[in-house]
């Protein structure tokens, strides 16, 4: 497979910025992935959950790989994520992020219709690299039941492993159940099995996890780092779960996007798509007080 050397580290789930006519703003985007990278991320990976993955068509997903490379982006630092139902669509994403050199794709199962059974799941992930002509590129099998509605136990893994072989790469784990994460740890060690919760870094790399790959990073990546690395103090720990509680009390990904336009004073990093809805500059200042960061509120 392209690259096997086991992917470890913290990888920014970015945010996507977005124009007035809420399409990806590529040049916001690119910025806001390199400033995460130079704050010591391995990756960052756009268009998952964090990124509205799920809100833009293959075609704008796609265009903005394609000028996030000629903007310069290193793109085998980057691992996409890939939020489709439709096998076409998730094999051409897949197809592309292979010939832009991406390191990974991160691929959710199919989310709308309930699969049959686990051949099911694997039989949708075999599809897509087969629509796409096979390419070499790694999979990154993404975990959030929440969202798709598929677990992704150790059986189930099996299953899809069976049909891809090594192209299994590695796993998100987006459950935030410590006994989850490291059950796919134990069973997986060949595996690079990342969580997705800053709650659950340090437990999960010290039983042999490789790092997370989470939203939390958008706003404090050089504090991600320092956990992934076993370089934080308790108090930092502890820090990072209050702030966990605080952005999913106050608006969840609507909360991250808010602080980040009020740090940037730019609304392209504060609207969301519709469903979402951003939240207003008040509730966005109440978010940045309660993370303690009311200094980014003074003036300059």
């Amino acid at each position: 497979m392209h690259n096997n050397n086991r992917l470890t580290g913290v990888v920014g789930a970015a945010i996507t910025p977005l124009n007035l006519d809420l399409t990806p703003d590529v040049d916001r985007l690119f910025a806001h992935c390199t400033h995460m990278l130079a704050q010591g991320c391995t990756y960052t990976s756009v268009f998952g959950t964090t990124g509205e993955g799920a809100s833009f068509s293959a075609r704008q997903k796609i265009d903005a790989l394609r000028q996030l490379a000629k903007l310069g982006l290193d793109m085998s630092r980057q691992i996409p994520g890939i939020m489709e139902s439709s096998i076409d669509a998730a094999a051409e994403q897949y197809r592309v992020a292979a010939d832009l050199g991406v390191r990974a794709a991160l691929i959710i199962p199919p989310f709308y219709y309930t699969p049959a059974d686990d051949d099911a799941v694997a039989d949708f992930y075999a599809a897509v690299v087969t629509r796409a002509g096979s390419p070499d590129l790694g999979i990154v099998l993404y975990n959030f039941p929440a969202f798709s509605g598929v677990c992704f136990t150790p059986d189930l893994v099996r299953r899809v492993v069976a049909r891809l072989g090594k192209r299994v790469i590695g796993i998100k784990d987006s459950t935030g159940n410590l006994e989850e994460g490291l059950a796919l740890i134990a069973a997986f060690p060949d595996l690079a099995i990342f969580t997705g919760d800053d709650r659950l870094v340090t437990r999960m790399v010290a039983a042999g996890g490789a790092g997370m790959i989470g939203g939390m990073v958008n706003l404090f990546p050089a504090e991600c780092v320092a956990l992934f690395n076993g370089q934080a103090s308790q108090d930092a720990e502890d820090l990072a779960t209050s702030r966990i509680a605080t952005v999913n009390d106050m608006g969840g990904l609507s909360a991250i996007k808010a602080v980040l336009g009020l740090r940037h004073d730019d609304p392209a990093y504060t609207r969301t798509c519709p469903p979402l809805r951003g939240l207003t500059p008040e509730a966005g200042a109440s978010v940045l007080r309660e993370l303690g960061l009311e200094k980014e509120l003074a003036p300059s």
